[in-house]
């Protein structure tokens, strides 16, 4: 889209940043990390207007030149940047910076209930990996703080404490991904923490996705692999796991020529047979029969 003779109308109506990351952890990266976890930014690439006096996403541009123009039109900004706010800003990259350089336990224990959200990420990432039981205790709180890359650090904390304390609010992420960028991966990161932290209660929540048959999303191969997790440890969630499990073997493609889809499709059926722990042998032909076979018991 950049650079185009249609968008020089537009050229002085926004001032232009570029973020970029090469995640060598260099200070520059650290810097353009910084602004990636300040917009909850997961993937790329991203365009968007943000208001400078918040710093607040005002609108999403998308990727054609139509898509840029009509978000610039619609853009307003209040009021310019005030010097306090500017300061407040320096001020906070200054605290992100000294918790990059000399982390302490004290300085990332009030750092999480700073007003910053870059440097509440920077003081979560040393938590959790030196005092990750304040941050389980936490659980339900910190999940519903609306960034990403904070909610995932979370999510993984979760995953490795076992807490099942957080199994309630991982619900609800898993239910509605509110405030995110990335939803898919949101609910990817919370069905991974349910795995460990979630019991028979959690089923129904995870098994819409387990049974969605998209063998392209990530999503779906991690529910199953969740739900079978929980199964292991949760005698109450056997049947009911089970059950899903058969429900979850995908139906063959409309298109057999189609091969990439083809070995997609097979290829997570074979991973349901596998978990489930089904001794009979996976069928030579994966077809409509087949499928029906697989989900009687």
């Amino acid at each position: 889209m950049l650079p185009n003779p249609q968008l020089k109308a537009d050229y002085d109506k926004v001032i232009w940043v570029y973020v970029y990351r090469d995640f060598s952890k260099s200070e520059a990266d650290r810097a353009a990390e910084r602004i990636s976890m300040r917009f909850g930014v997961t993937s790329w690439p991203q365009l968007f207007l943000v208001d400078p006096s918040t710093m607040k996403i005002l609108k999403h541009t998308g990727r054609k030149v139509e898509s840029f123009q009509s978000a610039v039109a619609a853009a307003k900004v209040p009021q310019r940047m005030s010097l306090k706010h500017w300061e407040s800003l320096k001020a906070a990259e200054s605290r992100a910076v000294a918790l990059e350089k000399k982390p302490t336990a004290k300085l990332a224990t009030a750092g999480l209930d700073d007003t910053d959200i870059v440097v509440r990420t920077r003081s979560l990432e040393y938590l959790a990996a030196k005092k990750p039981a304040i941050v389980a205790k936490r659980a339900g709180e910190l999940l519903q703080v609306p960034n990403d890359p904070f909610r995932y650090a979370v999510c993984k904390v979760l995953q490795d404490a076992k807490s099942g304390d957080a199994r309630k609010p991982l619900e609800a992420l898993v239910s509605n991904p509110k405030d995110s960028l990335n939803p898919n991966v949101l609910r990817i990161r919370a069905v991974q923490a349910l795995s460990t932290c979630g019991d028979a209660r959690s089923v129904d929540v995870i098994a819409p996705h387990a049974k969605s048959g998209a063998y392209f999303n990530g999503l779906t191969k991690i529910s199953i692999d969740a739900l079978a997790a929980i199964a292991e440890r949760d005698k109450k969630a056997r049947k009911p796991v089970d059950a899903v499990l058969r429900e979850a073997y995908p139906n063959p493609p409309k298109d057999p020529s189609n091969e990439r889809e083809l070995r997609a499709c097979v290829s997570l059926a074979k991973h349901i047979h596998k978990r489930r722990g089904d001794k009979r042998p996976f069928p030579d032909v994966y077809d409509e029969s087949a499928v029906t076979k697989l989900r009687s018991r």
